[in-house]
C-alpha cells in the first residue's frame, strides 16, 4: 500500500505541474485579453493545489483506484467543489468586510 501512495502522490504532483504550466502558457497568450480582468486569475494557483490535495487524498482514500461507480467520483468531485466554494465565499466576504472596516476606523 505504502508503493501505491507513493505513486499516486508522484502522479498527482505531476499532473498538477503539467496542468499549471498549461493554464499559464494560455494565459500568457491570451495577457492583453485578461489583463484588465487579473484578479479573478490570482487564485488559480492556489486551487490547483487544492485540487492536488483533493486527488491525492481521494485516491489515499479508496485505496490507489477509482471507484467500482463513476457517480461514486462525480459525487465526491461535487461535493469538495461546493464546500470548497462555500469556504472560499465566506473567507472572501470576511476578508473585504473586516479590511473595510478596519480602513474606515483607520
Amino acid at each position: 500500500m505504502e508503493n501505491e501512495v507513493i505513486k499516486t502522490n508522484l502522479l498527482a504532483i505531476a499532473v498538477s505541474g503539467l496542468l499549471t504550466m498549461l493554464a499559464g502558457i494560455i494565459l500568457y497568450f491570451f495577457r492583453t485579453s485578461i489583463a484588465g480582468n487579473i484578479r479573478y486569475l490570482l487564485q488559480i494557483p492556489p486551487l490547483g493545489v487544492a485540487a492536488y490535495i483533493f486527488a491525492f487524498n481521494f485516491f489515499r482514500y479508496y485505496n490507489g483506484s477509482l471507484p467500482d461507480s463513476f457517480s461514486i467520483t462525480v459525487r465526491e468531485i461535487v461535493y469538495s467543489t461546493l464546500i470548497s466554494a462555500g469556504v472560499f465565499f465566506v473567507f472572501t466576504a470576511m476578508f473585504v468586510l473586516i479590511i473595510g472596516l478596519v480602513d474606515r476606523l483607520g
